[in-house]
């Protein structure tokens, strides 16, 4: 059976630690779109509005969450 070195098992780890923090910027970045969202559509209530930003939000954030985690690899494997 063929074994792996120590510098194999890194990689898998540090492109996970790339996707986390490609991520947590993506999170970062939704904050203010989202408020601009809120503010846009604050004439129609809080429940309302909250709900269509909240829709907005996921209308855009599915394509890069959906780049983030099925991008090619940098070491091969799969990202699933």
């Amino acid at each position: 059976m063929k074994q792996k070195n120590s510098k194999t098992r890194l990689k898998p780890k540090r492109n996970l630690l790339t996707q986390y923090g490609l991520y947590l910027l993506r999170w970062q970045l939704s904050t203010p779109i989202l408020a601009i969202c809120l503010i846009w559509l604050g004439g129609l209530g809080e429940i309302p509005a909250t709900i269509i930003a909240n829709l907005i939000g996921g209308l855009l954030f599915f394509w890069v969450d959906r780049f983030i985690f099925n991008a090619p690899r940098a070491d091969g494997l799969s990202s699933s």
